[in-house]
């Protein structure tokens, strides 16, 4: 989980009319990823690159079939193995077609709406700015004492328009279009100037129709198509429901056959011998050596780091986590000479997400959310949908955790109620407050992490509570600073290692040092903590005459010095590199080398470290939102102009619309942040993201061995 797992360049020989029975080996093995044959040979399989085309596009209409239809895009069945893999492809083609034709109509039905949809929808979307206006354009374009003109213009030439024109009323349609009603004396506009020097679009509609009508008759004309469109769906759907487990299976062996394929126009044919190339997981090339038995020759190498074709990166993962990786894929495929990101998101993402959406109620609607996101990606077959709803499920998981240890379960007032939303024992507390699983003493100890609930906040634990989420900061920022020089140890590249990574860990050092300096008194963690930032801020405005009276002090000054010659290290090195690399002046290697090495990287040492504070801040937020409407719809409870049912129905609205803001608004923006707190904060410091993930070739279905299997020549079309 934390390594890629090794690999080995395989290197597969066999005799030419053993091809078929080799791609079906390596089709079982189903952990080989083929690469262009490096090769002597230069005999191509030209059949095996024209069917595979065809294959592909079938897989492409029985998807859109599958997903018109609303059926799970998944493979099922079997595929009998008769003849060559090219026969094979041609008969699963050929049945395709046949499965695309039965819903031909239906789905030429269905094309044929949409497409007048969306044109539809293009007029709907130009007429919309100019829906009001009930004169038909005939006789508005033929006043007697004025020309009015209607029409579209880009941003750019609009203020050169209002120079030209008397009076131009404009309406703003999207980022770069605005939307105009020209106005000026009779004769005054020039219609074909307009249109040429300012690239005004004219609006042209039928005579004796006012744009209102239009409108109107385009949104009755799109509902009506609508309603037609569902009823020719939830026909085909009827129709695929009947037969889905046949369109599952010819997907499936589409899908088969179109990796065998790939084997194959992969692969160098001489007259008499054959070369397949591909990389496979090191720990399984046994498993594929039996599986080939004497039927080719393997042979196989490790790669090596600087070579100019990089292994692609496996990394062996348990089926619930495999979700994750769908968030380091935003940034990029893990090199294979990188240690992966994994273990960070694994358990990171879903803790910091926690901690900024401690509110067990809001959480569990989230999860009831990811769970149907689940389920619908599941049904169209969409991988991305499937996996970020994984990771929406680990995050709300842990979010119900630190609310319920917050005892917050759609803020305040169901648990600590009237007492804790206006701070006063003379109230009552909320419904859920002696049922609650977690204790009051137990939310009491956790004050320095969620410093909020049914207490007083004080300014202290707020301060708290930021000490210990840059502690959270440090502790990453360091261990991320360390994996990139690990990285670099692992490439043996010494410039990598000495003048990039090793710098960062020098630096990313100081941090951990002056959070971590509370454990030389746990007791007193926080107050040593201020302590030690206090003597830094004082060396650092006395500089010339430092006070090294204490331990305290003395590390402040130190710590000093260390962050001082680090960012002189820094820029030395990122000089030498800019020199090297860059084809640039000495002069100009020391600038680069003092913008990047050590201007920007202190800044970026304060910035990165400081930005864990949104850990707390957003959990402040999120509570006091809740906080905010809970107070609100307390006071519309407790007021005595209404009857007793419309404050409580009044009140209880507030709370409820208070609650989805929570979750839609604070839900998405806590996801982002804790994506960019990985990106920005931690990611940068090892990982580059440059790889290219192991996509091996597969059986999709079962394979089953035919009775009577023939043996037929390869066709090899040779190319110089």
């Amino acid at each position: 989980m934390i390594f890629p797992e090794n690999m080995v360049k395989a290197e597969i020989f066999f005799q030419k009319e053993k091809i078929d029975d080799i791609v079906t080996s390596i089709l079982k093995f189903g952990k080989l990823e083929p690469i262009e044959a490096n090769s002597s040979i230069q005999g191509r399989m030209e059949e095996a690159r024209k069917e595979l085309g065809t294959v592909q596009e079938h897989v492409n209409k029985i998807k859109i079939i599958m997903d018109i239809g609303k059926v799970i895009i998944e493979p099922k069945g079997k595929l009998t193995i008769s003849g060559t893999w090219i026969d094979m492809a041609k008969k699963v083609n050929e049945k395709a077609t046949e499965l695309e034709g039965k819903y031909r109509f239906l789905l030429e039905e269905i094309g044929r709406i949409r497409s007048e949809i969306e044109i539809l929808r293009a007029q709907e979307k130009e007429i919309l700015p100019f829906k009001e206006i009930t004169v038909d354009l005939s006789s508005l374009y033929s006043l007697e004492l004025f020309d009015v003109l209607l029409g579209t213009v880009n941003e750019t030439k609009i203020d050169k328009l209002r120079q030209e024109i008397a009076v131009v009323i404009s309406s703003k349609i999207d980022q770069n279009k605005y939307a105009v009603m020209l106005i000026d004396k009779k004769g005054k506009i020039n219609k074909e100037k307009i249109q040429r020097e300012y690239g005004v679009r004219i609006l042209e509609l039928p005579e004796n129709n006012s744009p209102h009508e239009i409108y109107v008759d385009i949104e009755k004309r799109i509902s009506e198509l609508q309603d037609i469109l569902e009823r020719s769906r939830t026909k085909l759907a009827k129709s695929l429901q009947e037969s889905q487990n046949e369109i599952k299976e010819v997907y499936g062996q589409l899908l088969t056959i179109r990796d065998a394929l790939t084997v194959m126009s992969k692969a160098k044919l001489s007259d008499y011998y054959g070369e397949i190339q591909g990389y496979v997981p090191e720990k399984d090339i046994k498993n594929l050596k039996g599986l080939l038995g004497d039927k080719a020759f393997l042979s196989y190498r490790r790669p090596k780091y600087g070579e100019k074709e990089e292994p692609p990166t496996y990394i062996k993962l348990p089926k619930r986590m495999k979700s994750i990786e769908s968030i380091i894929e935003l940034y990029g495929s893990p090199s294979y000479w990188e240690i992966s990101p994994m273990i960070f998101l694994v358990f990171t993402f879903p803790f910091l997400f926690g901690l900024m959406f401690p509110d067990f109620g809001n959480a569990l609607v989230l999860l009831i959310f990811a769970i149907w996101f689940f389920k619908y990606g599941k049904k169209k077959g969409s991988l991305n949908t499937i996996n970020l709803s994984l990771v929406l499920i680990y995050s709300s998981i842990a979010a119900m955790i630190t609310g319920l240890l917050a005892r917050e379960f759609f803020g305040p007032l169901l648990v600590g109620g009237p007492r804790e939303i206006l701070n006063s024992n003379a109230y009552p507390v909320g419904p859920l407050y002696y049922v609650w699983p977690v204790p009051v003493s137990v939310s009491n100890a956790l004050k320095y992490i969620l410093p909020f609930g049914h207490y007083t906040v004080l300014s202290t634990e707020i301060e708290n509570a930021m000490i210990l989420s840059i502690l959270l900061g440090a502790i990453l920022l360091f261990a991320s600073s360390l994996i990139g020089v690990i990285d670099a140890v692992k490439k043996k590249d010494r410039e990598f290692i000495y003048f990039e990574k090793l710098p960062l860990v020098i630096l990313y050092t100081v941090p951990l040092i002056i959070f971590g300096y509370g454990i030389t008194n746990f007791s007193n963690y926080f107050g040593q903590v201020e302590n030690l930032l206090g003597a830094i801020l004082y060396n650092l405005f006395h500089s010339f005459s430092p006070n090294l009276s204490t331990p305290t002090y003395a590390l402040a000054y130190i710590l000093l010095l260390w962050v001082e010659i680090g960012l002189i290290y820094n820029w030395g090195a990122k000089t030498l590199l800019a020199k090297r690399h860059g084809g640039v002046s000495l002069g100009g290697a020391v600038g680069i080398g003092f913008v990047e090495g050590g201007f920007e990287a202190g800044i970026l040492l304060l910035s990165n470290t400081i930005s864990f504070i949104r850990v707390l801040v957003f959990a402040l937020s999120h509570y006091y939102i809740l906080y905010a409407f809970s107070y609100m719809g307390l006071l519309v409870f407790s007021y005595k102009g209404l009857p007793f049912a419309v404050d409580a129905i009044i009140g209880g609205i507030i709370v409820v619309l208070g609650n989805l803001l929570a979750i839609a608004l604070e839900g998405l923006i806590v996801f982002i942040q804790d994506m960019r707190l990985h990106f920005y904060e931690m990611f940068s410091k090892f990982y580059e993201g440059r790889g290219k993930k192991f996509e091996p070739v597969a059986a999709y279905v079962v394979l089953e061995e035919g009775a009577e299997k023939q043996k037929l020549e390869v066709p090899v079309v040779l190319s110089q």
